[in-house]
């Protein structure tokens, strides 16, 4: 039975191809295609209209800010302290004496306050000026210079001089010059070489100035 069906349907399948072929051969197939599909067809393109663009939602209006009123600050003033009352001083009880403690020894006496030194004399601004003949100094034996003597100046020539209180020569200077700087020179090296003893004022040496002239002439 079922080779029969099977063989049914195969056959009128081959009938139809080739019917269907046949037409197509006569032209009768093209016809009836072009029967068929005879209007024509338009196509027409339908332009789209752009979706339209809502607008923005408009942004919310900020709220007016509340001014806030400013806030009172409390200034409170401290109360002042009463004055606390000073604490009653308590009496301290003092203990009676023992009768066996040793008695303390007594202190040493004070040494005695050490006699004021001497106040130092006073010492004067500037030496004394005495004359010459006041103080007890070798007599100055001045040297020649050579080239003055070739030369043939001659001079005098008066020399400041100032001692010490051990009667040193400490200082010297020329208060009238002779002419020539080589005989004042002289004149001081031989003031500066003498030899004077301390000279005494109530019995305190003491430093004191005098003036020594000195000649220079050639024989």
């Amino acid at each position: 039975m079922f080779d029969q069906r099977f063989l049914k349907i195969t056959l009128a399948v081959l009938l139809f191809h080739v019917g269907l072929l046949y037409l197509i051969q006569s032209g009768l197939g093209r016809k009836l295609t072009e029967a068929v599909i005879s209007p024509e067809i338009v196509a027409r393109i339908i332009p789209l209209e752009p979706p339209k663009q809502e607008a923005p939602p408009e942004p919310p209006k900020p709220k007016p800010k509340q001014e806030t009123p400013p806030k009172q600050v409390k200034v409170t003033t401290p109360k002042p302290t009463p004055p606390q009352p000073k604490p009653t001083p308590q009496p301290v009880a003092s203990l009676p004496p023992t009768p066996n403690a040793p008695e303390a020894p007594p202190a040493p006496p004070a040494p005695p306050a050490p006699a004021p030194e001497p106040a130092p004399a006073p010492v004067s601004a500037a030496p004394r000026a005495v004359g010459i003949g006041e103080i007890q100094c070798t007599a100055p034996q001045p040297k020649y210079p050579s080239q003055s003597r070739r030369m043939g100046e001659t001079g005098k020539a008066v020399v400041r001089l100032t001692t010490d209180e051990s009667g040193k020569v400490v200082k010297t200077s020329v208060v009238s010059s002779s002419g020539s700087s080589r005989l004042d020179q002289a004149a001081v090296e031989a003031v500066q070489a003498m030899r004077c003893k301390p000279y005494m004022d109530n019995g305190r040496a003491v430093a004191v100035t005098a003036q020594q002239p000195i000649g220079f002439e050639l024989n």
